[in-house]
């Protein structure tokens, strides 16, 4: 089997040992590409083979990466959850370089209660932060509050002065909202493929948060992405 990767992904040297060691080639025609998340897979083409698999690229290729015939691999919930795991490890490890005050001390808005949303909400929680989850939909609610966490609609958020905001919703949720923080500034962490507001808030820094098991932890991650591609070429 063949394979080639494109993207500025600190996981790809990584995983492209494994897959070599593993007796994959990294050469065109490939059946397998594997891109970072902002790599478009229309740049790259004429090295795939027809019916190629396609790994990673940008959620919005969908569409068009069907038409064109090829597929994407679809990643399991047993991955979806690892991987959300070191997302939020990521995300614990910049929003303590970057806020100003203790974890132990914050209150913390989670935005969304998907696998991303839990883990994060579990992992701050027990650092003895002050977590609130926020969400749109009434049965992610449910789960976070049946999990001991308060949970309110989405639509009750306003004032965001002095909190940490870790955002999974890949959907601008905050652009009709009028939240802000007046007093005391704010820290918004985007974790969502699609940021949740396409302008500023007043008194909130946002920072971006992609990709950051590559970051944190691209050993793990890298082994994680080999094992479900391996597991996915094996029921093929």
């Amino acid at each position: 089997m063949n394979f080639m990767i494109y993207g500025n992904d600190c996981r790809h040297a990584l995983l492209s040992a494994m897959l070599t060691k593993a007796g994959w080639s990294e050469q065109a025609p490939a059946d397998l590409l594997i891109l970072s998340p902002k790599e478009h897979f229309t740049s790259h083409t004429d090295v795939l083979k027809e019916n190629a698999m396609i790994w990673g690229g940008p959620a919005s290729d969908m569409e068009l990466l069907t038409k064109a015939g090829y597929k994407k691999i679809t990643q399991s919930a047993a991955f979806r959850t690892k991987n959300s795991v070191y997302t939020a490890e990521g995300a614990l490890a910049l929003a303590i370089s970057e806020s100003p005050v203790a974890l132990c001390e914050s209150r913390v808005f989670v935005l969304g209660y998907g696998f991303l949303g839990k883990e994060c909400s579990r992992l701050f929680a027990a650092l003895n932060a002050a977590v609130t989850v926020y969400s749109k939909a009434p049965a992610e609610l449910a789960l976070a509050e049946r999990d001991g966490f308060p949970a309110l609609p989405l639509e009750r958020l306003s004032a965001l002065d002095g909190t940490l905001i870790l955002n999974t919703i890949p959907f601008p949720v905050l652009d009709k909202l009028p939240v802000s923080a007046k007093t005391t500034p704010a820290l918004l962490i985007e974790l969502a493929s699609t940021p949740c507001c396409t302008q500023e808030i007043p008194g909130v820094r946002i920072l971006p948060g992609g990709a950051l098991p590559s970051r944190f932890s691209p050993d793990s991650a890298a082994k994680l992405m080999f094992e479900e591609i391996e597991t996915h070429f094996r029921k093929e």
